[in-house]
């Protein structure tokens, strides 16, 4: 494995369907695109704005920061009916599932379901019901970008650095997205040949997940023989990640993560992930075509990244003393 062969993600073709027609901008007027956000802007939105601006797309984007509480979407989606805009933009798998439904159960009184939507960060559309399966039509205004690598090439990822036998993994059991990437680790530790070893994060009393729970569940993991600590696409344990990487490496544990956050601003040690500026790019590529080019949103097929950056932090590495592969070093980047 090189940088320039890098694993690849296989987009899915999409058959057209139709969508009511959005009036493009006024003249002398840029598009309107609402964001749904989960925590504020992040590089994501920032690759996104890049891109529209490179491809001569001039567009006002209006943020609506949900803080991390879906609670708050519904009063959100009333003021996108009102203002109709030229489309909206979701940030991860709660707000996507939230602004337009599950393919199968879409409610046009609680969904969008007329206004075109293009979402970003969402792990598993299909596992998740966001995207309907290949024998059925696709949606006909949603599209978007999934930023996850293949959980195959993430565990090749894991054992080209360290043999892997155990994994343990500290999961949000209220997220959609986490649930089913566990789901998915389940079948794929039958296939690879190695023991998932999971630990669901309990509620507290206001019935959310509790934080202070993380390193007990840690301790448990170690306790059961965990190898490498899991981190995977869940908004919790990203909010948390300090507490678990910690907790990780009091055990002797390094932590692999397939989204970029927790390597670049956290202390995962390795990772196989998305950069979050490519992920905004290819998302403004898929507004540009339903803006400028008019396509229909069925017509733009729901794409991963075809490229991931092997990441490794090695402060982490030395801490721990698990010292990276020499082969690993000819295409990995190391964060020092």
């Amino acid at each position: 494995m090189r940088r320039r062969a890098f694993l690849r993600a296989v987009g899915g073709a999409a058959a057209v369907a139709t969508l009511p027609r959005r009036a493009v901008a006024e003249a002398g007027r840029p598009f309107r695109i609402l964001m749904i956000l989960w925590r504020g802007e992040t590089g994501v939105e920032h690759g996104f704005r890049r891109q529209l601006a490179e491809l001569g797309v001039a567009a006002a984007c209006e943020i609506h920061d949900l803080g991390r509480d879906l609670r708050r979407l519904p009063a959100v989606l009333e003021e996108v009916r009102r203002i109709g805009p030229d489309l909206v933009y979701t940030w991860g798998t709660g707000i996507t599932l939230g602004t337009v439904g599950r393919w199968n159960d879409a409610d046009p009184v609680r969904h969008l379901t007329d206004l075109p939507v293009v979402f970003t960060m969402v792990s598993a559309p299909l596992e998740t019901g966001l995207q309907p399966p290949p024998d059925v039509p696709p949606r006909p205004n949603l599209t978007g970008v999934s930023h996850i690598a293949p959980l195959r090439a993430q565990i090749n990822a894991i054992r080209a650095y360290l043999p892997l036998e155990r994994l343990g993994i500290v999961y949000n059991p209220q997220e959609e997205n986490s649930v089913a990437n566990v789901r998915s680790l389940r079948d794929e530790a039958a296939a690879s040949g190695f023991r998932l070893l999971e630990a669901g994060v309990p509620a507290a009393a206001d019935g959310l997940p509790d934080p202070a729970a993380i390193p007990r569940l840690v301790k448990d993991l170690a306790g059961r023989g965990a190898q490498v600590l899991y981190i995977g696409p869940d908004n919790f344990i990203g909010s948390n990640r300090d507490l678990l990487t910690e907790a990780g490496l009091g055990a002797g544990i390094p932590c692999f993560t397939a989204t970029e956050l927790e390597i670049r601003e956290g202390e995962a040690m390795i990772g196989l992930v998305s950069r979050y500026e490519a992920v905004g790019r290819l998302a403004a590529v898929k507004a540009k075509r339903i803006l400028i080019d008019r396509d229909p949103p069925s017509a733009v097929p729901i794409e991963t990244l075809k490229r991931f950056s092997y990441i490794i932090r090695l402060p982490v590495a030395l801490r721990l003393k698990l010292y990276p592969p020499l082969q690993l070093l000819d295409y990995a980047e190391v964060i020092r």
